[in-house]
């Protein structure tokens, strides 16, 4: 064998592994967070053209699921979301009940805009999930592709199962928890 050739598959393996263990998974996550700032930038302009106040509760919870999602994006992976599903509770977490009902206090279209905001933002973490993994994501994007050209909408087909919608917040949910835990152990670190 040509010890060129024997070199240069050793380089491509080694090029091929450094993209697949460093490269992907921050580009996954850059790409994750900058959904979410996109859609979180999309619902300020919403609030800014006074469509909703910025102090009104679903626009302030819902901002706040965001700001954790971006905090805490490193910790959306497919096995950790698998595991918390058959471990969670899947009953509603009282911050989603709480923008629910802040949701229902709203007029028609500003009602129906700020649950297409909470969908697409659940649809982001469902993409998130599956991509993440290059494997997963050499496997799904071409089915998606040939999906797409049978004009059928896959954000409208995943959104429309509430069981994933109702996971995927359960599971947002748990971070916000952490979120929530984390500033009450960074204020009682800071008094003591």
């Amino acid at each position: 064998m040509n010890a060129n050739i024997v070199l240069a598959t050793i380089l491509g393996l080694v090029g091929l592994w450094y993209f697949l263990s460093s490269r992907w998974p921050e580009y996954r996550l850059d790409s994750f967070r900058d959904d979410i700032f996109r859609l979180r930038d999309k619902m300020f302009m919403f609030a800014a053209e006074e469509n909703i106040s910025f102090q009104h509760p679903a626009y302030t919870i819902l901002r706040e699921r965001m700001n954790v999602l971006i905090r805490y994006a490193h910790e959306f992976k497919l096995t950790r979301f698998l595991i918390a599903v058959t471990v969670l509770d899947l009953s509603k977490p009282p911050a989603l009940v709480k923008w629910e009902e802040a949701v229902t206090e709203l007029p028609g279209e500003t009602r129906r805009q700020m649950e297409h905001f909470n969908e697409s933002l659940a649809f982001i973490v469902v993409k998130q999930l599956f991509f993440s993994s290059f494997l997963l994501y050499l496997i799904l994007r071409p089915i998606v592709a040939i999906v797409k050209t049978l004009d059928v909408d896959v954000r409208k087909e995943v959104l429309n199962r509430p069981e994933v919608v109702a996971r995927v917040e359960a599971y947002e949910s748990k971070a916000l928890d952490q979120d929530a835990l984390a500033g009450r152990a960074r204020a009682a670190a800071a008094t003591a």
